[in-house]
C-alpha cells in the first residue's frame, strides 16, 4: 500500500509475512474491538468499515457527530496544519490525548467540557504524574486550538490541580552525580556523561547521537521533542566515550553511521523502555533513590535523567553570569540547549544572575562588632 495514502480514523494497518492486514480498532474503557477489514481499496471496504462503526458507535461515520462536538474537534484537530507540523514525538503525544477525549467525552459538546471533567481526568491519570501532566498539556492545546474557531469559549483545562512529578527536574547536587558517575555501571554512565556535557534530553542522546550526526566534533542534532536543529560541540569527555564506542563497533566488524553510538550492557542500542528501567534499577542500587515513589523523605532530592539537562544549564548559566557581556549572557544558555523559548534559558540565567549577585554583595557586608574567639577554633582540647 502506499505509504502516502491516508487511512480513516480507527483503521489499523498490521503487516504479517509480507501481507497487509486492516482492522477497525476501538478501545473504550479499557476494552478493546477490532474488527477484520478489507483491503481499502476494495469494492466491499466502505460497507464493513460503516458496519463496524455502527456496531461500536451505534451509528454510521458522522451520522450523529455534532459540528460542534469534542469528536469534531479533535477530528478537525488532526487534520489541521497546527497537528501536522508537530514534530513525530510531539505528535505522538498528542495522538494519546486526542484519544483520550475521543474515549472520554466523544459524545459531548465542547462547550459542555468544565474543569471540574478536566480534573477528574487528570486526577485518574494522578498515580503516573509525568503521564497525567503530559495528556493535560495535550488537552490544553487541542481546546486552545478549538477556542478560535468557535468549539469553546474558554480553555476548561486552566487552573487544573495538577500532582508534581518525581522530582522537579531540578539540577544534580554535586554529591550526588559524583556518586552516579564513580560507581555506576558504564553504560550508564556513559549515557549521564553525554547529557551532562551536551545538555540534550534522554531521547536525543541515546537515539540520536550518531556518526551520521557529527561532523568533525560538532554534533548537528535535530531535537526529537521540538524539532529544533541544534548544533552541538562535542566535549573531549564525549568524544572519548564516543571513540570507546567505536572501537568496540570496529572489532565487531559493524559498520552503520546511522546507528546509535552509545549502547547498552550487551552492546546493542537502547530502546525508551529499555533505558527508562536500567536507569532506574541503577539509581536504586546506589541508594540514590527509594524502590518506591512514596519512600522519599520529605524534601529530599529526587534524581531524574531531565535534571542532568538542567544540570549542565545551570552551570553554563552560572559561568556567563560572572560576565554577561564576555559570555554571551541568556542566548549562550539558549543556543546551547536548543530551547524553542527563552523562558527557561531565562530561568537559568536570572537564577545564576541573583546567586551572583548576592555572593559579591555578600563582600559589601562590614564586620560587626568583635567576633567572640570561640567563632572558628575547631582545634580539639
Amino acid at each position: 500500500m502506499a505509504a502516502d495514502v491516508r487511512l480513516e480514523r480507527y483503521v489499523q494497518r498490521k503487516i504479517r509475512a509480507g501481507r497487509e492486514f486492516f482492522y477497525f480498532r476501538v478501545v473504550r474503557a479499557g476494552k478493546e474491538t477490532r474488527t477484520p477489514l478489507p483491503h481499502p481499496f476494495s469494492a466491499e471496504y466502505r460497507t464493513a468499515y460503516d458496519a463496524a462503526h455502527r456496531a461500536v458507535f451505534g451509528s454510521a461515520p458522522g451520522a450523529a457527530e455534532s459540528p460542534t462536538g469534542v469528536a469534531a474537534m479533535t477530528r478537525q484537530h488532526r487534520e489541521s496544519e497546527k497537528y501536522k507540523k508537530l514534530p513525530s514525538a510531539s505528535k505522538t503525544l498528542r495522538n494519546l490525548a486526542l484519544a483520550l477525549m475521543d474515549e472520554r467525552w466523544g459524545k459531548f459538546e465542547a462547550a459542555a467540557i468544565r474543569p471540574v471533567h478536566v480534573q477528574a481526568l487528570y486526577d485518574s491519570l494522578a498515580a503516573r504524574p509525568a503521564t497525567a501532566n503530559r495528556r493535560l498539556d495535550d488537552i490544553s492545546a487541542v481546546f486552545g486550538w478549538g477556542k478560535p474557531r468557535g468549539f469553546v469559549d474558554a480553555n476548561p483545562c486552566s487552573r487544573i490541580e495538577r500532582v508534581q512529578s518525581e522530582g522537579t527536574y531540578e539540577p544534580w547536587p554535586e554529591e550526588a552525580l559524583e556518586k552516579l558517575l564513580s560507581e555506576g555501571k558504564p553504560e550508564i554512565v556513559k549515557v549521564a556523561l553525554a547529557a551532562v556535557y551536551t545538555g540534550q534530553r534522554r531521547g536525543d542522546v541515546t537515539q540520536r547521537l550518531t556518526d551520521h550526526s557529527i561532523d568533525g566534533g560538532t554534533w548537528y542534532l535535530q531535537q526529537g521533542k521540538t524539532g529544533n536543529a541544534v548544533p552541538v560541540p562535542l566535549h573531549p569527555v564525549v568524544l572519548a566515550i564516543l571513540e570507546i564506542e567505536r572501537a568496540a563497533r570496529r572489532k565487531a566488524g559493524m559498520v552503520d553511521p546511522r546507528r546509535p553510538l552509545l549502547t547498552n550492557s550487551r552492546g546493542k542500542p537502547w530502546t525508551t523502555s529499555g533505558f527508562g528501567a536500567s536507569w532506574r534499577t541503577e539509581l536504586i542500587r546506589l541508594g540514590l533513590r527509594p524502590a518506591r515513589n512514596d519512600e522519599y523523605e520529605e524534601g529530599a532530592f529526587a534524581p531524574t535523567f531531565h535534571g542532568l539537562r538542567h544540570t549542565n544549564a545551570t552551570q553554563i548559566a552560572t559561568a556567563v553570569a560572572r560576565n554577561a557581556e564576555v559570555f554571551g549572557g541568556i542566548q549562550r544558555v539558549k543556543a546551547m540547549l536548543g530551547h524553542l523559548s527563552e523562558k527557561m534559558a531565562r530561568h537559568y540565567a536570572r537564577r545564576a544572575e541573583v546567586e551572583h549577585m548576592n555572593t559579591e554583595t555578600l563582600l559589601l557586608i562590614p564586620e560587626i562588632g568583635n567576633t567572640p574567639a570561640w567563632i572558628g577554633n575547631t582545634a580539639e582540647e
